[in-house]
């Protein structure tokens, strides 16, 4: 018998052409790609693998499509977050950082209150 779940909202991000890259660097450094153990320390960004929610939110963003679902969201929110706080490197970023993590926290929210059950939004 097939289980009868609501969809998932979906939110989209509109984001400047700057801030996509800017997502797109963080997440694709959260992942390890080209990074090399010293510039990993000298970040000050965890190096634990990413999850798979961070993963499947730089594929889409990657694939240039700007919908994701509260999973990915909650992943980028994370990682943006993480790299914002970063005492390093990033803090020509800042600005940007904050807004991009002002703009996936806000589509958090609205995704959160549109959820229809507790798990319809889990990965």
């Amino acid at each position: 018998m097939t289980e009868n779940r609501p969809s998932c909202p979906v939110e989209t991000l509109s984001l400047s052409r700057e801030e996509q890259w800017t997502l797109h660097h963080v997440l694709l450094d959260r992942l390890g790609f080209g990074r090399d153990v010293t510039a990993t320390a000298a970040t000050g960004v965890d190096r634990a693998p990413a999850g798979a929610a961070v993963r499947r939110a730089f594929e889409t963003l990657d694939a240039g499509e700007r919908r994701y679902t509260l999973a990915e969201l909650e992943a980028m929110q994370g990682v943006v977050a993480t790299y914002h706080h970063s005492p390093t490197w990033w803090e020509v970023e800042r600005p940007r950082l904050e807004r991009l993590l002002h703009q996936v926290s806000t589509r958090i929210e609205r995704s959160r209150g549109s959820c229809r059950a507790d798990d319809c939004c889990r990965s």
